[in-house]
């Protein structure tokens, strides 16, 4: 079962045996438990709420024995219940699931819930900007430049070029600077 006291909540509470919450902090609400004993025999329990996001430190008693064994049931078969519906839903992507207003087909269609958006916009933009140095370049740089990025043997560029291994060398430093010293690609990887 999932640990909701991992989960972040709004709100925290403790109830009083006779059942009256008092607002508190998270540290006091998920304070380590009291071993029970004789004269108290009740194991602490919590009552969480993920949607009304609040948490609850239950007396041990009676009452907190079976709210929180109630609530504890009430979680574990939602749990089971979505990984059910996952594993018998079948979603296939490419069939319409219904259709618009218009007529056309409606598609399900799923939100990566792991993409970073920033990160995203921040990659297209430094392939732009790489893209606008490259469209500067003469054609011989340009296939010098697909040559590197495919990893290319330096004899086999230098066959190509009809040049020595030592002007290869010195092309690809060269080519190297021109793209390093430009404004806009500086200024990614300075303010990183």
């Amino acid at each position: 079962m999932r640990n909701y006291q991992k989960l972040f909540y709004q709100h925290y509470y403790t109830m009083t045996p006779d059942g009256v919450e008092t607002e508190t902090t998270r540290r006091e609400c998920f304070a380590p438990p009291e071993d029970p004993t004789p004269g108290c025999p009740f194991v602490q329990r919590w009552w969480y709420d993920v949607e009304a996001n609040y948490a609850v430190r239950l007396p041990r008693s009676p009452l907190g024995e079976t709210l929180g064994k109630r609530n504890a049931a009430d979680r574990k078969k939602a749990e089971r219940t979505a990984i059910s519906d996952a594993e018998h839903t079948a979603i296939e992507l490419d069939k319409p699931v219904g259709y618009g207003d218009d007529g056309s087909e409606v598609y399900t269609e799923l939100a990566d819930e792991t993409a970073n958006i920033y990160a995203i916009y921040e990659d297209k933009a430094q392939l732009e900007a790489l893209m606008d140095v490259l469209n500067t370049l003469s054609d011989d740089d340009r296939e010098l430049w697909e040559l590197m990025k495919v990893k290319a043997k330096k004899q086999d560029i230098a066959d190509r070029f009809h040049i020595t291994l030592d002007g290869v060398r010195y092309r690809e430093k060269r080519l190297k600077g021109i793209i390093g010293s430009d404004p806009v690609l500086k200024s990614f990887y300075t303010n990183n």
